[in-house]
């Protein structure tokens, strides 16, 4: 597979030195050997915290190779072969990108080895492990039903996937005494999760308030989610809120009119944009009440919306082409975003672009690897500081 020198630490807002690390074949992280990088990680970088495992949970931003092995459905979509992890991996491994994920480069940084997907039978599950999966909601398929909202890919809602950690805790513990040590030393990640209620309520045609009524709903699924797992043991939770939707290709393909008034200084769709800032605001107000109750854990909010926002405005002095945060980068489209909902990356006489790591979006909808690694630098500059140094004397 190669090495990929991973940039993971943004110091200032136009400034991304390297911290040093280097990602093996194996999946294994190590130091790189220049003496220069070393010089820079001592001298400019805090010391990570020392996580002995990260669990995942969430969809397609952060699904690492669930869905394709949840069945047959799963295994015949795009995500199952080339273009999809062309570039680092050179082969398709169920991630939605041209290679690594935000998840991936988190990984790194703490130190750990890549995560496995939970439904990999049989993998190494030592250092955590993923249960996102592409397609996945943080509602139950029956509770959106009931909402006139169908899903798509997958039933693997995110109460299904906290079902499927607390089995891999029985598996790996003896008693619950030895589970919440397990998980004093790890690193929950709660989401992104909820972003496909939305997609799939305003794609089916559902409207903005009904849209706006599934918000509570999703929060407080989120919120039990995180009061479960700190139930189990955990004291290191980040709760990413979503991104801002109104500037991905999909949205503004499908919702985009020819009216200034609709679109915000960088060009993305206003509503949308502030649709998710309620979300996000509603989910951080749950994440301050959760901190009321369990002052001794570190829920830190992840702040997907302005991590993205801050990509797509320095675009080009990140390396960016111009237009190269508008449009997709494996699509084809008649637009300003290179984007068909037709034509999706994966299909037939679908193209690729040249050089994916001067594009923003890979797809029109998930970012290129190059993006992933921009947004989860940004992200562990803001969150990491938050979190508490894992106790190893448990």
């Amino acid at each position: 597979m190669g090495k990929l020198l991973l940039c993971l630490l943004l110091l200032c807002p136009s400034v991304s030195p390297l911290l040093g690390y280097t990602l093996s074949s194996t999946n294994g992280v190590r130091h790189s050997s220049s003496p220069r990088s070393r010089r820079a990680a001592t001298t400019t970088a805090k010391t990570p915290m020392q996580f002995e495992a990260i669990y995942q949970f969430g969809d397609s931003l952060s699904d690492t190779g669930n869905l394709v092995r949840e069945g047959p459905a799963g295994a015949s979509t795009p995500f199952a072969r080339l273009p999809y992890g062309e570039t680092f991996f050179h082969r398709p491994t169920g991630r939605c990108s041209d290679g690594l994920l935000m998840v991936d480069y988190f990984a790194a940084y703490f130190g750990l080895p890549l995560l496995n997907p939970y439904l990999a039978k049989g993998s190494d599950f030592s250092h955590g492990a993923n249960f996102a999966v592409i397609g996945a909601t943080a509602l139950d398929p029956v509770t959106l039903a009931a909402r006139n909202v169908s899903t798509a890919f997958t039933n693997s809602s995110l109460g299904t996937q906290l079902a499927w950690f607390k089995s891999h805790l029985q598996s790996i513990c003896s008693n619950t005494t030895e589970c919440k040590q397990k998980l004093q030393k790890a690193l929950v990640l709660m989401g992104e999760i909820g972003g496909n209620d939305y997609n799939f309520a305003f794609f089916q045609g559902r409207t903005m308030r009904e849209a706006f009524e599934l918000v509570p709903l999703i929060v407080q699924t989120i919120k039990d989610a995180v009061q479960d797992v700190i139930k189990l043991g955990a004291v290191n939770v980040v709760v990413p809120g979503n991104f801002p939707i109104g500037c991905v290709p999909l949205y503004l393909v499908r919702f985009g009119i020819n009216r200034s008034w609709m679109y915000d200084d960088l060009q993305c769709l206003k509503s949308f944009n502030d649709f998710s800032k309620f979300h996000n605001n509603q989910l951080q107000k749950a994440i301050w009440e959760l901190q009321q109750e369990q002052p001794g854990v570190a829920i830190v909010y992840g702040n997907y919306y302005a991590a993205l926002k801050w990509l797509i405005r320095h675009a080009p002095s990140l390396g960016f082409e111009r237009g190269g945060s508008r449009k997709a980068c494996c699509a084809m489209g008649n637009n300003p975003y290179n984007f068909d909902l037709n034509q999706s990356c994966g299909s037939p006489g679908v193209p690729v672009c040249p050089n994916p790591t001067k594009r923003v979006s890979w797809d029109g909808i998930h970012m290129t690897q190059q993006a992933n690694k921009y947004v989860a630098m940004w992200l562990l500059r803001h969150f990491a500081p938050q979190l508490h140094q894992p106790s190893f004397h448990a």
